[in-house]
């Protein structure tokens, strides 16, 4: 079986986040697997405005070049470990974003939820777990 490929997003640009300590610490505990590389994704090197695409995510049919640079990376990885804060009871509206700017990327691909904060964003991983 060929070695897999897992992403570890930051789902926080916020100034003064704890999200990037948090990932970290995922990445550091998760490289003990064997057959398995870990990736970070942070959401700071990917500076996506609010979704601009004219046509659905759904079409695959994307045009703006942040859009397909967003794609292509997405698309390298077999599946995600989704680092989130709490905003607000949910999750930070440039991690629902970044979400939603693609759809096939995303497909049949395995998802985990770490959450950090109030209550260990119990709320914002509920949320989170609903929207992938």
């Amino acid at each position: 079986m060929p070695e897999l490929k897992i992403a570890v997003v930051l789902g926080s640009t916020r100034p003064g986040r704890r999200g990037k300590d948090v990932a970290g610490w995922v990445a550091a505990h998760a490289q003990g697997r064997a057959g398995v590389t870990y990736e970070l994704v942070d959401l700071l090197d990917f500076p996506l405005p609010h979704l601009d695409e004219a046509l659905p995510a759904s079409l695959g049919r994307y045009q703006n070049p942040h859009t397909l640079e967003w794609a292509a990376k997405i698309a390298e990885y077999d599946g995600f470990i989704f680092v989130t804060p709490e905003y607000n009871h949910s999750i930070p509206g440039v991690l629902k974003n970044a979400i939603d700017y693609l759809q096939a990327e995303w497909h049949n691909k395995a998802a985990a939820i770490v959450g950090y904060g109030s209550v260990g964003a119990a709320r914002a991983a509920e949320h989170l777990r609903g929207i992938l």
